[in-house]
């Protein structure tokens, strides 16, 4: 049934900004807080591995020191998508091609890792692991004339609407735990244990709903007849909406996304979504989710179509003592956004960062 208003509801206007993102937007998976990022080193070598995979590509190279030993040091680089849209393909680099690397080393001296910055090719030329400006090709920009009229179309964080954004006093979390929120004592102690290589991600386990639209990467979002269905890209996850029910069917199966009806009031898409299977971190960083969690989302075009404004009311009595309302920072319309139809999540790239 559809969710009605609750006079007990906790009204939090804020602007919900996802941890670390600003200082590492590029890498739409993890964190690059364990890397020293004010601290540069320079290597040159000879490529011995180059991993081309998502969410974090990697490479070898085996590097000379002053005593003439050789060393193979591990580089993490973006994911796919990032290092397309910064010129990268599959084929930039190749076993055996010398190379210079421009990186940062991770704050533990005894991990072989560190994230890289620029890399200069065999043929001269210098490509950034982010933000494009390299010769072989340069990251889509938004198209600032187009917009959508009927909500379907490709949507992103912006950057730019991160930065304008205030600091949250509470947050879903990222990299970090969830904070501020209306904690049970059983969410208490689970944030009390955090530990962030507990990530599902790190397993290639998606987020859930509501924390899932705080992704990186582009959200896609179509329509066939009464369903409207959105792809988000990162770890390949579709999300179905059921505009022709008033309600969900009663033998309905618990899922990791549960199951999603909508309907319109005015302008704004009104989504209803119950039947949550219970998920680790299925609440935010470090915090799970019951099967008592119900969402009622709400988005609303702004900007002329050019934007798409979030809100939302979270339920789940088992780890939450109040209704959660929440708004996130809009999404930006980016129809020129070079979306991955298949992102292909690998489950060793997405640890390799913790065990190398």
């Amino acid at each position: 049934m559809r969710l009605t208003s609750n006079k007990n509801i906790l009204s939090l206007s804020i602007t919900l900004v996802m941890m670390g993102v600003l200082s590492s937007f590029a890498s739409a998976h993890h964190s690059r807080s364990n890397f020293d990022l004010d601290r540069d080193l320079e290597f040159s070598g000879t490529v011995t591995e180059y991993s081309w995979r998502n969410p974090h590509t990697f490479a070898t190279v085996a590097v000379e020191d002053e005593m003439g030993a050789t060393k193979e040091l591990l580089f993490e680089l973006n994911s796919v998508s990032v290092l397309t849209r910064s010129g990268w393909t599959r084929d930039t680099i190749q076993v055996g091609d010398r190379v210079t690397v421009v990186a940062s080393p991770d704050f533990d001296a005894n991990k072989n890792l560190f994230y890289s910055k620029t890399w200069m090719l065999s043929d001269g030329s210098s490509l950034a692991t982010s933000g494009g400006g390299g010769p072989r090709g340069a990251p889509a920009q938004a198209d600032n004339s187009g917009f959508s009229e009927d909500f379907t179309g490709i949507w992103e964080v912006s950057i730019n609407r991160l930065r304008n954004a205030s600091s949250a006093q509470i947050s879903l979390g990222g990299q970090g735990a969830a904070f501020g929120l209306p904690f049970t004592e059983l969410a208490e102690a689970e944030i009390a244990a955090f530990d962030v290589t507990e990530n599902p991600w790190f397993s290639c386990v998606s987020r859930t709903p509501p924390w899932i639209t705080s992704t990186l990467g582009g959200h896609k979002f179509t329509r066939d007849g009464d369903t409207i269905n959105i792809r988000y890209e990162i770890n390949d996850v579709d999300r179905t909406i059921h505009l022709g029910m008033t309600e969900h069917p009663s033998d309905t199966q618990p899922s990791h996304l549960g199951h999603s009806i909508g309907w319109f009031e005015g302008e704004t898409l009104v989504v209803d979504t119950a039947y949550f299977a219970p998920a680790k971190w299925g609440n935010g960083g470090g915090l799970s989710s019951s099967d008592q969690k119900h969402l009622v989302e709400r988005f609303n075009l702004a900007d002329g179509g050019r934007a798409l404004e979030y809100e939302y009311d979270l339920t789940d009595p088992v780890y939450l003592t109040e209704t959660l309302t929440m708004s996130s920072v809009p999404l930006s319309y980016n129809p020129n956004y070079a979306f991955q139809d298949e992102y292909g999540c690998d489950p060793e790239a997405s640890r390799r960062h913790l065990t190398d």
